[in-house]
């Protein structure tokens, strides 16, 4: 079948060809062409049917676009290119529009869609927990609807103040704005956020959280007696606490190899300041790992998970056993209460009871500042008062006390 003619406009170079059927109002539907020279050669090309807007006026300015880029040397020099250049540009355009929007993401969504799913995947399980209780809790009903840049030191004083109204400690205040600080880190790496972390700029809660709790003997003997009752792992990881001064984490990773019964010390690779120590072993800390000992490799660990992997948090056998013989009874004071880590606090206070100089405290319980140690202080013995008192009456057969006395 034949097709229909291209019929002449009152423009050169634009024509059209009527469809055989279909109308465009009370005439027949009319496709429109142009019709140019590039490169010496003769190009037609379609430009759009009449019923889609197209005109042959419309037609004629695409054209003299194309013939005064051709003349000039420059843009698009076929319908095809201008094409391709307009859709280019439709998809930087529509990116753009994309990131525009997305960048005024709420942050409740940003949270659970993107942060957290990064977040499961190079966090423990523990810190998860944590972060997701923080969130739920006080961040969420503050800042879940809130766009990422409107967040504003008035959004975090008011999860401040939440916080502080429920008597939240200022541990648990400064941990939620770390999580916020977290979340804009986490934006701003993906260009969501260009400016610092509004956190920076807000004065954040002092935390005392120095323990000043220690267990007496007596207690620490009862304590001891429960554990090895309800489990020989709690109760062994607590002498070390005890009789060492060592933190559940540095005991969590102590291998075969880090133990020299000959020498009669332990060597901590894994500490909290990144500087190793040695414990040095009482004959009660020895014969736990005499009785321990089945000729295990060097690199297994002395107090792995049933399925052998490293621990990453204390026994809940240890809470109990503390709540069950009454040591927390009536404390409110989180100071106060007794925790695995009362442990360590006690090997100090023990140590400085008995005499041993803070220096050599220090050194022992691996605090990388001696300001740490000085908490103990005031558990010496009266012989420090002694030893300052060995200067009075220096001056009693000195001219200069004869002097003062005229």
């Amino acid at each position: 079948m034949a097709r229909e003619p291209k019929l002449s406009t009152a423009y050169p170079g634009v024509r059209y060809r009527e469809h055989p059927t279909r109308k465009h109002g009370i005439k027949p539907d009319r496709y429109f062409f142009i019709r140019y020279k590039l490169k010496g050669k003769d190009k037609e090309e379609g430009v759009g049917w009449a019923s889609a807007g197209m005109t042959a006026e419309k037609a004629n300015k695409i054209l003299a676009e194309i013939r005064e880029n051709i003349l000039k040397g420059i843009g698009p020099q076929t319908l095809e290119e201008q094409r391709e250049q307009g859709e280019v540009k439709r998809r930087e355009e529509a990116k753009a529009f994309e990131a525009q929007q997305r960048r005024y993401i709420p942050f409740g969504v940003f949270f659970d869609n993107e942060y957290m799913p990064a977040a499961e995947l190079r966090k423990k399980a523990r810190s998860i927990e944590s972060e997701k209780g923080l969130y739920k809790k006080w961040i969420k009903p503050v800042l879940e609807e809130v766009s990422l840049p409107d967040i504003g030191i008035i959004h975090l004083e008011r999860v401040m103040q939440d916080m502080t109204k429920k008597g939240m400690s200022p541990a648990s205040i400064k941990y939620a704005l770390a999580v916020i600080s977290q979340v804009w880190n986490y934006a701003r790496d993906r260009g969501l956020v260009e400016k610092e972390s509004p956190t920076r700029q807000i004065k954040k809660p002092k935390i005392d959280n120095k323990r000043v709790r220690f267990l007496s003997e007596e207690e620490a003997e009862h304590l001891l007696t429960a554990l090895w009752d309800r489990s020989p792992d709690v109760h062994d990881m607590t002498m070390l606490g005890l009789f060492c001064g060592a933190r559940a984490r540095e005991i969590f990773g102590l291998q075969w190899g880090d133990v020299d019964l000959e020498a009669g010390t332990v060597f901590l690779r894994k500490t909290k300041t990144n500087t190793s120590r040695h414990l040095h072993l009482t004959k009660e800390v020895r014969e736990i790992f005499e009785r321990r000992y089945e000729a295990q490799r060097r690199n297994e660990l002395i107090f792995p998970t049933p399925k052998g992997a490293e621990k990453d948090r204390m026994s809940k056998t240890f809470d109990r056993t503390v709540a069950e013989l009454g040591l927390n009874e009536g404390v409110t004071d989180a100071r106060q209460k007794v925790v695995f880590h009362t442990t360590r606090h006690t090997f100090a206070s023990w140590l400085v009871q008995r005499g041993v100089p803070l220096y050599t405290v220090a050194k022992l319980t691996g605090h990388s500042e001696l300001r740490m140690t000085e908490r103990y202080a005031h558990l010496a013995p009266d012989g420090v008062k002694e030893a300052a008192m060995l200067l009075e009456g220096a001056f009693d057969n000195t001219s200069h006390n004869k002097r003062r006395d005229v």
